[in-house]
C-alpha cells in the first residue's frame, strides 16, 4: 500500500508541473459546457417532448459530462494505460517496469489514480463550480444523489481504467494500437452516454448498450447526479458498476499474467 501511495503522490506532482496546460483545460471545459448548453436549449426550443426530461436536468447532464470528460476520456491523459504501454512496448523499455516492486497493473492504476485525483481537484471541480455559478448547472439531487454520484464516479474510474488496460495488452500483439484506440474512443463516446443519453436511442440499441460496460462510465453517475435514477435504481446501478469493475480488473490481471509469462520466457 505504501508503494501504491508513493506512485499516486509522484504522478499527482507530475501532473501539476504544467500549470498553463491545466488552466487551458479549464477554459476549454467552460467553453464546451456553454456550447452543449446552447445546443440543448436550441433543441428544446424546437421540440421539448422528444427528450423526455426537464431542460435544466438535460443541461446539467450534458455540462457535467463535459467536465468529467477532462479525466474520463480514454486518451486524454499521458498516463492512460494504453498510451503508456504502447510507448513502453515500442521503445523496448517495458522491461524496466518489470523491475519495480509492484506489478504493471498496480503501477498504472496508481499513476492513473494520481493524475485523476489531481484532475478532479484542479480541473473538474473548478469547471463544475463555474457551471453552477454562471451556466445554470444544478446541484446534485439531494445528499443521497451527491454521495451516490461520488461512489458511482469512483467505480466509473475503475471500469474505464480496466478497459484501457485491456486495450493496452493488445500492444503486445500489434505493437501499434493508434487506429484501434481511435475506434475504441468512438465506440465509448457513442455508447457511454457522454454525447447523447442512451435513453434517446432506439429500443434495440438500448438493449445492446445495457449488456455492455460502457454506460457505467458516464450515464450511470450522471443519472444519479441529476436524479434520473433514484432509490432502488441507484443501488442496482452502483452494484452493476461494482460487478463490472471487479470482472474487468480481474480480466486485466489474468491477461497480464499470461503476457508477463510470455515475456519472461522470451527474455530468458
Amino acid at each position: 500500500m505504501r508503494v501504491f501511495a508513493a506512485f499516486v503522490r509522484t504522478e499527482g506532482r507530475s501532473a501539476g508541473i504544467y500549470r498553463a496546460d491545466f488552466l487551458l483545460k479549464v477554459v476549454y471545459s467552460v467553453i464546451a459546457m456553454y456550447g452543449v448548453r446552447s445546443l440543448w436549449m436550441a433543441l428544446y426550443a424546437q421540440d421539448a417532448s422528444m427528450v423526455g426530461c426537464p431542460l435544466d436536468s438535460m443541461i446539467t447532464y450534458a455540462m457535467l459530462a463535459v467536465a468529467l470528460d477532462i479525466i474520463f476520456y480514454p486518451s486524454a491523459l499521458s498516463t492512460a494505460p494504453q498510451n503508456y504501454i504502447s510507448g513502453q512496448v515500442r521503445s523496448g523499455r517495458i522491461d524496466t517496469d518489470l523491475l519495480r516492486p509492484m506489478g504493471l497493473q498496480g503501477q498504472l492504476l496508481a499513476r492513473n489514480a494520481g493524475a485523476a485525483l489531481f484532475g478532479v481537484v484542479w480541473l473538474v471541480f473548478p469547471a463544475w463550480l463555474l457551471g453552477v455559478l454562471f451556466l445554470g448547472m444544478e446541484l446534485p439531487s439531494g445528499l443521497i444523489g451527491g454521495i451516490g454520484f461520488a461512489v458511482s464516479g469512483l467505480l466509473s474510474f475503475f471500469i474505464l481504467f480496466s478497459l484501457n488496460f485491456l486495450l493496452g495488452m493488445v500492444c503486445f500483439v500489434t505493437t501499434n494500437i493508434r487506429q484501434i484506440t481511435m475506434a475504441y474512443s468512438g465506440i465509448l463516446t457513442i455508447l457511454s452516454g457522454k454525447l447523447i443519453p442512451n435513453w434517446l436511442y432506439p429500443g434495440w440499441m438500448q438493449a445492446v448498450v445495457h449488456v455492455l460496460p460502457f454506460r457505467c462510465i458516464f450515464e450511470i453517475p450522471l443519472n444519479i447526479y441529476t436524479g434520473a435514477a433514484t432509490g432502488r435504481q441507484v443501488v442496482e446501478d452502483i452494484l452493476l458498476q461494482a460487478a463490472w469493475a471487479g470482472m474487468l480488473f480481474l480480466a486485466g490481471h489474468v491477461v497480464w499474467t499470461k503476457v508477463h509469462g510470455y515475456l519472461a520466457v522470451q527474455g530468458g
